[in-house]
């Protein structure tokens, strides 16, 4: 009796195993080097099923950050006058606006660190001088080099 249920047990094991090691294997081609430029290439392939959820769910992702914020005021072509204006000045810099009841709000730039906002907070400050710094949510897509 003993040795059959250490059978099974052994038995069990093995398959566990085995289904495992399948699940969570990957198709990788070999490394490859060439000596004539001196070049390692290496290719990871992953699950396409990966991909899909990262583009579906890509916009969603958020990390804590800071924006300047250049213009708040109740009414909204004030506000998209001034986000005009700064978009004319700073050519590469997003800008975002944003409506909390009953305020539209203009804020600009996705930066990490505050430092980072600090510099550009001197740059905006001569052409708006009411801005300021605040904390947001930063969408990681923003972030990520295109």
């Amino acid at each position: 009796m003993n040795l059959v249920f250490m059978s099974l047990q052994i038995l069990t094991i093995l398959l566990s195993f085995l289904f495992f090691n399948t699940l969570f294997a990957q198709d990788t081609e070999p490394i490859k080097i060439d000596s004539s430029e001196k070049k390692i290439t290496i290719k990871v392939n992953k699950e396409s099923g990966i991909s899909e959820i990262l583009e579906t769910n890509r916009s969603s992702f958020t990390v804590q950050g800071y924006r300047i914020q250049i213009f708040s005021d109740n009414k909204k072509q004030p506000a998209r006058d001034e986000k005009a204006k700064f978009l004319s000045l700073f050519n590469g810099v997003k800008a975002h606006e944003i409506y909390q009841q009953p305020y539209f709000k203009i804020r600009v730039g996705d930066f990490r660190t505050k430092i980072e906002a600090h510099k550009f907070l001197k740059e905006v400050s001569i052409h708006f001088p009411n801005s300021f710094i605040v904390k947001d949510d930063l969408e990681i897509e923003q972030l990520l080099p295109k």
